[in-house]
């Protein structure tokens, strides 16, 4: 990943490639984030600029050998520990004790997909079922087998540790005992959600790096990248539901959205305003600025002539007051049949 994809924190992407250019780059960085605010892109594109045969202009080429392997996740050099536990994509002996390798394949097309993906997406992508994920000893050695060897290609070693703070003590003071004595020619990029709870003495062995919460607007860009179809549909069946006044058809679209997990509930919420700005902007005849997509356009283009201006003024509103619910733990049934409902009473 080049620093020129990422969406948000562009002072960041600055102040990074000078600490490599002016060598004042740590062998331990943490990255401490809101989630989904592109820690981990921006852990990528560091490791890819660093081991770049010709980064110029403040980013890495993309075109050379190093870089058409970091582009696919297949460097020799870069490494991955995230928090896994059982699952059923793993045999019997591997349920027993669990290591991210097992879930490699999966983590790499997860990450390719969407760099900005939540917990519980990578615990749903690996088949963990209502598991909490963990990064335990086992883990912790083979981070040591893998870094006792000498990099291969590049320049550094890259070990990529994605939420630290779900190690066990025993893994935190393995870490611990590397990041004080650190191979030569290794670069540990840490990524965390809630880094209070590391080990006062990691975080202490880190370059701290905190990002700025991403704007509603760079949230909506995100989520836009990869038009999420199942939210199409919901929005399809709700929509449908209102202008045909069929009460009883919005009951199974907000069945399914309050069985959601609250990160994808938010996420929904998110895509639903940035979907009906796409429409706003259609029903003005502006769709040549709205970036409206393929999967997009085939519902859009029914609606947008039978809805009237005020809808989306109110819906925006109640889409709003449904992300604070979700943050405040209001019960989601009662949430997003309240949330159909003032869709069906706005058209």
């Amino acid at each position: 990943m080049r620093f020129e994809e990422i969406i948000g924190n562009d002072g960041l992407k600055r102040q990074l490639t000078q600490m490599v250019d002016q060598n004042r780059l740590g062998h331990a960085i943490l990255f401490q984030e809101n989630p989904g605010s592109g820690a981990l892109a921006f852990a990528l594109a560091l490791a890819q600029y660093v081991n770049c045969k010709g980064h110029n202009e403040g980013d890495s080429c993309g075109e050379c050998s190093s870089c058409y392997k970091y582009n696919k996740l297949i460097h020799p050099d870069l490494h991955f520990v995230f928090p896994v536990n059982g699952s059923n994509l793993l045999s019997e002996t591997e349920k027993k004790a669990p290591i991210s390798d097992y879930f490699i394949n999966q983590w790499r097309q997860l990450l390719l997909d969407n760099p900005y993906f939540t917990e519980q997406e990578l615990y749903d992508n690996i088949g963990m079922e209502n598991k909490s994920g963990i990064i335990g000893v086992n883990e912790a050695k083979r981070i040591f087998e893998k870094l006792s060897l000498k990099s291969s290609e590049g320049d550094y070693k890259t070990m990529i540790i994605y939420l630290p703070e779900r190690m066990n003590q025993e893994a935190s003071n393995k870490l611990l005992k590397l990041l004080e004595e650190p191979p030569v020619g290794t670069l540990f990029l840490l990524v965390s959600c809630a880094a209070e709870r590391l080990l006062p003495t990691i975080r202490s062995r880190c370059q701290l790096i905190t990002l700025m919460p991403l704007s509603r607007e760079e949230q909506a860009r995100i989520r836009t990248q990869s038009v999420p179809e199942d939210f199409v549909e919901l929005l399809d069946q709700l929509l449908s539901a209102s202008v045909a006044k069929r009460l009883i058809d919005t009951f199974s679209p907000w069945e399914t959205l309050a069985d959601y997990g609250r990160e994808k509930q938010k996420e929904f919420c998110i895509y639903a305003e940035s979907f009906l700005r796409k429409m706003y902007l259609a029903s003005n005849n502006l769709k040549e600025i709205s970036d409206i997509t393929e999967i997009e356009s085939a519902v859009i283009n029914k609606y947008v002539s039978v809805i009237k201006p005020d809808f989306y003024q109110k819906v925006f509103g109640y889409l709003e007051s449904a992300l604070r619910s979700i943050d405040a733990n209001v019960n989601s049934k009662l949430l997003f049949c309240d949330l159909a409902n003032r869709f069906y009473l706005s058209i």
